[in-house]
């Protein structure tokens, strides 16, 4: 086993396909297979199979892919740290973030870090809540900022702000009052976030509660599908602010408040196993500062620093 044949192994895990992952490698595709065919002789183990979903890795080759991702990584850190100039930071840095936090948090970000450290490459992740703190354990990933995490070993968390959760409607709905029951939401098609979601289990504790049935219209994993719906009059939904600014900022959606109070809080999360190169480091380092801008500016609204 070796680094060449870890990053084959990735690659084609990624690509779910051994003729993409060849011309990603820019390798021939028989090169590919019999590299693979060696690691799993010098492994003894299976570590691919095919199925109608395309290539997939077998339980071994799922662990070792998870194995992997942190190896690599931790190669690339290494030599980013040994050949790195006297005063320039460079390297390729993953961050991972739910897709309403990037609406307002990623562009911004990759511009900053373009702008004062062009040396680093950033790639940002926008996948649903429920994978972000897997990037990180599996080593996908320098980082996530992850709303209301589950807490495991093996991750540091650092607390970034709080966010009050929306109503978001058609402005023609008709709406009144400074803060909406959750009655008069129940009474609203609703499209929400797709289970397993943190944002998405709070409003179904809180009808349940209120022993509430709420009138689903349908869901989604992103709010890429749910602000569109929302715009469109379709269904109304329960988002936060950084979700949908653009479109709030337009008037193409009114935002109201929830009596009772909802609220998530993001943090930034980190392994605790894996050590952060100084491009990485830099990285959160802007992010935290952009999301002070942004709070202490008013223009992330419903938002509140937790440090």
């Amino acid at each position: 086993m070796n680094i060449r044949q870890l990053k084959y192994f990735v690659k084609i895990v990624e690509a779910q396909n051994m003729t993409r992952a060849a011309e990603a490698l820019h390798i021939a595709q028989p090169a590919l297979s019999q590299q693979i065919l060696l690691l799993e002789q010098s492994l003894d183990a299976r570590l691919l199979h095919r199925s109608s979903r395309g290539i997939l890795p077998t339980p071994e080759g799922e662990l070792l892919y998870r194995h992997a991702r942190t190896i690599l990584r931790q190669v690339e850190n290494t030599r980013i740290l040994l050949s790195r100039k006297e005063g320039a930071v460079t390297g390729n840095v993953s961050v991972a973030m739910p897709s309403s936090t990037a609406k307002i948090l990623a562009l911004r970000l990759m511009k900053q870090v373009k702008e004062r450290h062009p040396s680093i490459v950033l790639e940002i992740v926008d996948v649903p809540s429920a994978d972000l703190l897997s990037l990180v354990t599996q080593g996908r990933v320098d980082f996530s900022v992850v709303p209301d995490p589950q807490k495991p070993k093996g991750v540091n968390f650092i607390p970034l702000l709080q966010e009050e959760l929306y109503l978001m409607a058609h402005p023609a709905t008709r709406l009144t009052g400074r803060r909406i029951a959750l009655s008069k939401i129940a009474a609203l098609p609703l499209i929400l976030p797709s289970m397993p979601n943190t944002l998405r289990s709070r409003v179904e504790h809180a009808f349940l509660k209120d022993h509430l049935v709420y009138n689903l219209y349908g869901e989604a994993s992103t709010s890429a599908i749910l602000i569109p719906a929302v715009k469109e009059g379709l269904a109304a939904t329960i988002l936060p602010y950084s979700a949908a600014h653009d479109e709030i900022r337009r008037e193409e959606i009114a935002i109201h408040r929830i009596a009772g109070g909802f609220t998530r809080e993001l943090f930034l999360c980190t392994s605790d196993t894996l050590p952060a190169s100084p491009a990485t480091t830099i990285v959160m380092q802007l992010c935290q500062a952009i999301l002070k801008q942004l709070v202490e500016g008013k223009i992330w609204k419903g938002g509140k620093l937790l440090r």
